[in-house]
């Protein structure tokens, strides 16, 4: 392992030799040309030299980096949204905006947090915020996701928050729709502004189960035709799928004409159109409140319906842990009739 200091066309960088890998970081200094100026620039290069290699060094030998660690919990964040997808980016960005307002929370360092400065906004995005409880939980676990990401950078040592109670929201009802009310949909216009592009998506995703921030970036590349699946990286959580298309979802966005790689499957189609979805619905005699996640429920209820087990429901949705897909199994009217339809039959005199 090495950091050395290069000059190139005045330019200062550090030539850091690590694991058998080797790299360049600029360090955005240039010198002058005035001697005794350019013992200062040295110097403080020379500095930025001894740091990195610190760094390096605490890496490698499993200690908390002693200078990644002063980076403030927002810049942190920041940092993660600038490599986050649209979904998460929004999470993040409303965040720190109640982060901001937290007292001292948009200057406290990385290596400065403790168990009672997670206690305190845990109390604040709970209690004080005039949240609701799923708003408070979302951002006080895009905080501690934060903060188990820099443990795993090694840029502070410890979790501050293991053992510290997590706000608990109601579970809400998963609104999803039946095979009779699907059928009402596909039968029913939508009269908007690309009405056909946000049904053909709506009622795609009813069979696919992909979220409205997989729909909008769905291209032919994605699609494998033997089998006839759909293959996506998830925009939300980068995990990849593999969806088999039923002939329902084929016949959706089958139009029988050649496409490019990425060229999209929905083109014009964004993220919020609620409001159109709902009053599609209420033209198709539908009383339900919907939403671009509601197609996603309906996939996984039907699917359910329909015998598939939750380990393999959980792969097509993309979930990492079954857990998170055991929210659907909350028994549906059908899945209690079937249930009680398949006791034994007993002779009462």
């Amino acid at each position: 392992m090495s950091v050395k200091l290069r000059i190139k066309n005045k330019r200062l960088y550090l030539d850091i030799y690590y694991n058998g890998t080797r790299k360049w970081e600029a360090l955005k200094i240039s010198l002058s040309n005035d001697r005794i100026t350019n013992k200062d620039i040295l110097r403080i290069a020379e500095i930025c030299r001894a740091k990195r290699e610190l760094q390096i060094l605490s890496r490698a030998w499993g200690i908390a980096d002693p200078i990644g660690g002063n980076i403030s919990l927002v810049s942190y964040l920041k940092k993660i949204h600038e490599k986050s997808g649209q979904a998460t980016q929004s999470i993040i960005s409303n965040t720190l905006i109640h982060l901001k307002n937290f007292p001292g929370g948009s200057v406290i360092q990385l290596k400065q947090i403790t168990p009672e400065w997670i206690q305190k906004i845990h109390d604040y995005l709970e209690n004080d915020c005039g949240l609701k409880p799923s708003s408070g939980e979302l951002y006080e676990s895009t905080i501690r996701h934060a903060i188990k990401a820099a443990v795993k950078e090694n840029l502070i040592s410890t979790d501050p928050g293991i053992g510290i109670k997590k706000i608990k929201r109601n579970e809400p009802d998963k609104i999803f729709l039946n095979t009779d009310e699907l059928q009402k949909l596909a039968s029913t216009d939508l009269i908007t502004l690309n009405g056909e592009i946000i049904k053909k998506a709506f009622l795609f995703a009813c069979n696919t189960g992909l979220r409205i921030s997989d729909l909008v970036s769905l291209t032919w590349g994605s699609v494998e035709y033997k089998p006839l699946q759909i293959i996506k990286r998830q925009e939300k959580t980068g995990n990849k799928v593999f969806i088999p298309l039923n002939d329902n979802a084929w016949k959706i966005i089958n139009d029988d004409k050649l496409h490019n790689y990425n060229d999209l499957i929905f083109p014009k189609l964004k993220i919020k159109q609620d409001r159109n979805l709902n009053n599609w619905a209420n033209s198709a005699g539908i009383k339900k409140r919907i939403g671009w996640h509601t197609a996603r429920h309906t996939f996984a209820v039907l699917s359910l319906e329909s015998g598939a087990d939750l380990f393999t429901i959980s792969k097509l949705l993309g979930h990492t842990d079954v857990k998170t897909t055991q929210v659907y199994a909350k028994a549906t009217d059908k899945m209690k009739r079937q249930a009680v339809n398949s006791l034994p039959t007993i002779q009462i005199s």
